[in-house]
């Protein structure tokens, strides 16, 4: 199959991918505001030649994405120029990418190209922004129908930072109605289901660990596997903390081995997670439906982070102080890096969850009973969850919320165990691959990338 071109709102800078586009004048050399703060690698390239290459790459640390300079700005340019010019980046990167053999970054099925919008900031097209979208979409879907070296075949990302020239690039692709993609009819149809509870404002979103491993995050048992390293385990102790089956146990042992270290459990969760700054295609790709309410298992920050740059002043953040004017709100149920001693990952922090915030379990167990939720990267065996749910059910099953069937839906990358025959009266399933994820030949990557088109497919159909 060919590649997909994702749109996106977000931050480039920031998006886990390989490789990105800074655009620049002929000298260059872009200006600060490219580059995150902590960046310590070249800010410039050598200048650009008249009738040469206008695409160069610049060093990048081991593991994190390669940025390219673009020679894109300019004045008095037709609009061909600057689109002209975002092609050669793509196909340059992608045959050096290609040739060096080079595999994805990030626990990707394919490698990932991004760009902005080309010419529309201080490149010389800013008024000219919709005609540069008309030129550009064109050559995004011809360079992912491209392979290159060892047939390698590239996803392209373009990402807008304004709302409006995100509408324009979603506007221009609905015009022009190619949609190349493998998503299945049934998986069409579970996509304008989905974009149904949205539209009608019935949609939330509630995000486990899955959805961060996407942009290199550790899963669960991952984590607590670095954090064992960071506790000075052997090789031994660490097989032999695998073999206790509750992770709150797990997590338990740990936390009294840091302290012989004189470190807490949540600082040592802060710094495993905390370098960790690219949020995934995915938290972009969730971010753009149109909800209020998030719940999420996870300590960082990523999609937050994506999420409140369509309005950073009207989101609340969740156990802390609602804003008076909050328009959405997340509700981070284990808690975040940002106040590392409260991290819920012990059974006695599971504890004092439940006693010091009660209302908060009663905001989730509302949650459940009047929206449709949309269950991302959770396995849904969370011991809070359960209780919570627990309390649901019996509210439904008394007839006291009006409210029969399921009450959200859960994507998953391919078919479980008999654990699943647990939630069928509660949540629908909506499975990337109807292959078990123990079957032989089953891919998560390829099971994570069909998410990734099934989540842009989806923002597509709300309309």
């Amino acid at each position: 199959m060919p590649g997909h071109v994702f749109i996106v709102r977000g931050d480039l800078r920031k998006l886990a991918c390989d490789a990105w586009l800074i655009p620049t004048s002929r000298r260059g050399r872009p200006g600060s505001e490219w580059f995150l703060p902590g960046y310590d690698g070249p800010r410039q390239g050598e200048p650009f030649a008249d009738d040469g290459p206008r695409a160069q790459p610049l060093h990048a640390a081991h593991g994190r994405p390669q940025p390219w300079l673009g020679l894109i700005g300019s004045w008095g340019q037709p609009v061909s120029w600057y689109a002209d010019g975002a092609a050669e980046f793509l196909n340059t990167a992608a045959a050096a990418l290609a040739t060096a053999g080079k595999p994805p970054l990030f626990g990707r099925e394919r490698s990932l190209l991004a760009l902005p919008v080309v010419g529309t900031g201080r490149g010389g097209a800013a008024a000219r922004a919709g005609e540069v979208v008309q030129e550009l979409l064109p050559r995004l879907q011809a360079f992912a129908g491209r392979s290159f070296a060892g047939r390698r075949e590239f996803d392209v990302a373009l990402v807008c930072f304004d709302a409006a020239t995100h509408a324009a690039a979603q506007a221009e692709r609905a015009r022009r109605a190619d949609w190349p993609t493998d998503l299945t009819g049934p998986l069409k149809a579970e996509a304008d289901r989905l974009a149904g509870h949205a539209l009608r404002g019935e949609l939330a979103l509630f995000l486990g660990a899955g959805v961060s491993m996407a942009a290199g995050l550790p899963s669960w048992s991952g984590l607590l596997d670095e954090l064992a390293i960071r506790a000075g385990m052997s090789n031994d102790e660490r097989t032999a903390l695998g073999e206790l089956r509750n992770a709150l146990d797990q997590a338990t042992v740990l936390e009294r081995r840091l302290s012989h270290r004189g470190e807490t459990l949540g600082r040592a969760v802060t710094g495993v997670l905390g370098p960790r700054r690219h949020y995934a295609l995915v938290h972009a790709l969730l971010a753009a439906l149109p909800v209020r309410e998030a719940i999420t298992t996870n300590y960082d920050r990523l999609f937050e982070d994506v999420w409140s740059l369509s309005d950073p002043d009207g989101l609340s953040v969740l156990p802390g102080a609602m804003k008076a004017d909050a328009r959405r709100w997340l509700l981070k149920m284990h808690g975040c890096l940002s106040d590392p001693d409260k991290v819920v990952l012990t059974r006695s922090s599971y504890t004092r969850y439940d006693e010091r915030l009660p209302a908060l379990g009663g905001m989730v167990q509302a949650f459940l009973v009047t929206r449709h939720v949309l269950f991302a990267g959770f396995s849904l065996t969370d011991d809070n969850f359960h209780r919570i749910v627990d309390a649901v059910r019996r509210l439904r099953s008394d007839g006291c919320t009006g409210h029969t069937g399921h009450f959200g839906t859960t994507l998953s990358l391919g078919a479980g165990g008999l654990g699943e025959t647990l939630w069928d009266q509660d949540v629908r399933r909506v499975r990337m691959d109807e292959r078990k994820e123990t079957a032989a030949g089953f891919s998560f990557a390829a099971a994570a990338r069909r998410l990734e088109v099934f989540l842009d497919y989806s923002r597509t159909r709300l309309k």
